[in-house]
């Protein structure tokens, strides 16, 4: 079986990617980068870009299900999603604790998947190390038994299938039909994402401020288009092909089927790339996006001459980079996604892992940028009281707690 179709899916990837890699650059398109100016200087302008990308993708990928156009039951099974985010068992935990496990890691690496790889492309060395981190911790958990023996074990006892009270997936539309007894489920996965998305943009355009910000406006769009794109392609007319013609290879391509704009998976896979001697085989729709991105972030810099050196200015510098990027990923495989993976494509399947990954990513990369602000203040006092002053910081605790004042 030829691989005209597959190959024709690389280079739409690539393309995809290349566009990503450039306006992330231009725009300083990061989530890390929202949540910190979010917690620094109450800016919301950023996080309202990213809001803006997931809701258009949200209503998007809703849309189109609904008029049959593309067929997201492809990201209930293992064998035809990567990942599978409506898989029906909900292994909470895994989202839960892969989520913290990633905010904390980008927070230390300075940046996550997505900014990694654009920094990367403006010649900083120190994200190359950090992308080796993530890479190789994701192959660990991808190709050995380490995501099982440490946390799967323990984790799948506690999860809740929902498969087994009948519904065909953990979309928040299946789980309320389930629920509820409604039988017409196509018109709730039409109604959720709608409802959804525009609480969504009702959020990020009632800002007057954000709305003079017409390069994040211009972003956010494009990149949820982007997004959207890549599940027309892959969960389409045209992937439902390809899909079916993988089905038939003796040598299929690796990682195939319906997915969109990720990265922490597709690290994993460029470490298989290269472990196989660069097959073609080997050569997923993934690694093609971080290529792409890399690629298109390095394109911008060349052409604007924002060339970037940079390198670690000490070894604490060096060392909370590398665990940061363990962490990442670690914690982006177990969470099945980065803020990009499962905080737009992810979340416009309207699954419940999805949402619990997101919001464990947010919650925590705030908690490690106040840990670390507390300690560089008050580096005379000791951890317990800078994370008591944090969890008072986010309401975790009465504020009356808190130990330690900003200066």
């Amino acid at each position: 079986m030829e691989l005209e179709l597959y190959s024709q899916y690389l280079i739409w990837f690539f393309c995809i990617a290349l566009v990503f890699g450039a306006l992330a650059n231009k725009a300083n398109f990061c989530t890390m980068g929202a949540v910190a100016d979010w917690a620094n200087f109450g800016d919301l302008n950023r996080m309202r870009s990213w809001v803006l990308a997931i809701a258009l993708t949200v209503i998007g990928v809703g849309v189109l299900e609904y008029l049959g156009i593309i067929d997201m039951s492809l990201t209930t099974s293992v064998d035809t999603s990567t990942p599978p985010y409506r898989f029906s068992n909900f292994v909470w935990l895994r989202h839960l604790l892969g989520g913290t496990m990633f905010g904390i890691g980008m927070s230390l690496a300075s940046g996550c998947g997505n900014k990694t790889l654009v920094r990367l492309g403006e010649g900083n060395m120190k994200s190359l190390v950090v992308l080796l981190m993530i890479s190789s911790s994701a192959a660990l958990m991808f190709f050995t038994s380490f995501d099982y023996d440490l946390f799967l074990q323990w984790m799948n006892p506690l999860s809740i299938d929902f498969g087994e009270m009948g519904a065909s997936g953990q979309d928040i539309a299946s789980v309320v039909a389930v629920m509820t007894g409604l039988e017409d489920t196509d018109l709730l996965r039409l109604m959720v994402p709608l409802t959804v998305g525009g609480v969504q943009l009702v959020w990020v355009f009632m800002s007057p401020e954000f709305r003079k910000e017409k390069l994040l406006i211009i972003t956010g769009i494009i990149i949820g288009g982007l997004a959207l794109l890549g599940w027309y392609l892959t969960a389409g007319p045209e992937g439902q092909v390809l899909i079916e013609e993988i089905d038939f290879m003796d040598e299929p391509p690796y990682a195939t089927g319906a997915q969109s704009v990720t990265f922490i998976g597709p690290t994993a896979h460029l470490a298989q790339y290269v472990y196989r001697g660069f097959e073609f085989t080997y050569l997923s729709m993934g690694v093609v996006l971080l290529a792409g991105v890399i690629t298109g972030s390095f394109l911008y810099t060349l052409i604007f001459r924002r060339v970037r050196l940079e390198w670690f200015v000490a070894w604490d510098d060096f060392f909370r980079h590398i665990i940061g990027g363990i962490l990442m990923g670690i914690g982006g495989v177990l969470a099945l996604g980065c803020t990009i993976g499962q905080g737009i494509t992810g979340f416009s399947t309207m699954a419940l892992g999805s949402f619990v990954s997101i919001a464990a990513i947010v919650v925590s990369s705030m908690m490690t940028m106040k840990y670390q602000y507390y300690r560089m203040l008050h580096d005379e006092r000791s951890s317990l009281d800078a994370f008591i002053t944090v969890l008072a910081d986010m309401h975790f605790l009465p504020n009356k707690l808190r130990r330690l004042e900003d200066l």
